[in-house]
């Protein structure tokens, strides 16, 4: 058995060419990255070996509890149970990695952890997306929505219980309650802007995805002749998606879509005039950008505010509880910000730190809020 581990955990390869080879068979190979000698005499290997080896065996068992019903219907203490499983096994994680963090054998364990647990995980209809990444990126315009609309579905039934504690994690809460907190932030600041100036509301949304917060702020609009939107989007399927959608409640509102590269843009690779904006807003972007990108983003976006503008832009917190399963299961990483780390780059921008922080309910969104004064 230790060989057949040790073979596992010294391939190089590519966690993606891994999920790849599950289905057609075909194996690419690095170069072997040695297994220190000791590995399997650890007793880091002894915990992590049991823990994952009783995950498998239990979820195993209900996963036949699950498939001997006879309807279509789920049993809820069944469900109940896989999440309570799934609960206690991430919990045992991350009481895990505090042992192995920053150690040689750190890499190694998490392969092992993925490798074993994959087959498992990845019945879920939005962890098999959110790791396969079939845009070549997570967080697209239908993981967007796979979170707002919350139906679990899945491979058989196990799957889709897997989905839905996917579904219910605090991280997917949190994307769902931005959603409402953007479109109340838009209507407050809009309903400002209506009795303060005259002609149309200007508003950008930048890396749009399925531009749901825009959409629910106009079903409550009384006034969306005033609204004149710009929804700008890398993927032009995420555009036709929203254009589906744009007459499926009554409105006056002009919404142009654009297809255009927001990180060109940021850096001046393009030199794309989008006009100026009351609200320019950003929910899900820049926790993929570092710090420099971040800042260019946020200076082009000044830029394209008319004066007493607003700028909100969203940033996963590093609070973030889920962060584990995201960063070894799904490889979903983000880079995450503090509300100070926030402010301090904030304060090298052209807005120089005239900022307001705040937060869905959850804690794990942050927002940042900037004015471009006259």
């Amino acid at each position: 058995m230790c060989q057949k581990f040790r073979l596992l955990l010294e391939e190089r390869e590519p966690l993606q060419s891994y999920a790849e080879s599950l289905s057609t068979g075909f194996r690419s190979y690095n170069t072997p990255n040695p297994l220190p000698e000791d590995f399997f005499h650890t007793r880091e290997w002894s915990s992590i070996h049991v823990m994952v080896r009783d995950f498998r065996q239990q979820m195993e068992v209900l996963s036949e509890k699950l498939h001997a019903q006879k309807t279509h219907i789920i049993d809820n203490k069944v469900r109940n149970r896989v999440h309570k499983l799934l609960n206690y096994f991430f919990y045992g994680l991350k009481q895990f990695k505090k042992r192995i963090l920053n150690t040689s054998i750190e890499s190694f364990m998490w392969h092992y952890v993925f490798k074993e647990i994959y087959p498992i995980i990845m019945r879920s209809r939005f962890a098999d997306r959110a790791y396969t990444k079939p845009k070549g990126y997570a967080g697209d315009y239908m993981m967007m929505e796979m979170l707002y609309q919350n139906t679990p579905d899945g491979d058989g039934k196990l799957g889709i219980v897997i989905d839905d504690w996917c579904l219910s994690t605090p991280s997917a809460q949190a994307v769902r309650n931005r959603k409402q907190l953007l479109s109340a932030q838009i209507k407050s600041i809009c309903d400002q802007k209506k009795e303060t100036q005259t002609g149309p509301i200007n508003i950008m949304n930048l890396a749009c995805g399925p531009n749901r917060e825009l959409f629910e702020f106009l079903y409550k609009c009384n006034y969306t002749q005033r609204i004149d939107a710009t929804c700008v989007d890398i993927d032009s399927q995420a555009l036709h998606f929203i254009d589906q959608q744009i007459n499926v409640f009554s409105h006056q509102a002009v919404i142009r879509l654009m297809n255009e590269n927001l990180i060109k843009w940021a850096l001046g690779k393009i030199d794309h005039d989008f006009g100026l904006h009351d609200i320019i807003y950003s929910a899900g972007l820049t926790d993929y950008l570092n710090d420099e990108l971040f800042m260019a983003f946020v200076n082009r976006c000044y830029s394209q505010l008319k004066d007493n503008g607003c700028l909100i832009i969203g940033n996963f917190a590093p609070t973030n509880p889920d962060r584990l399963f995201m960063d070894h299961i799904l490889d979903w990483r983000l880079i995450y910000r503090t509300a100070d780390e926030l402010k301090q780059l904030f304060q090298q921008t052209a807005f120089c730190g005239n900022v307001t922080i705040f937060s869905e309910p959850q804690q794990v969104n942050l927002f940042v809020q900037g004015i471009k004064k006259e």
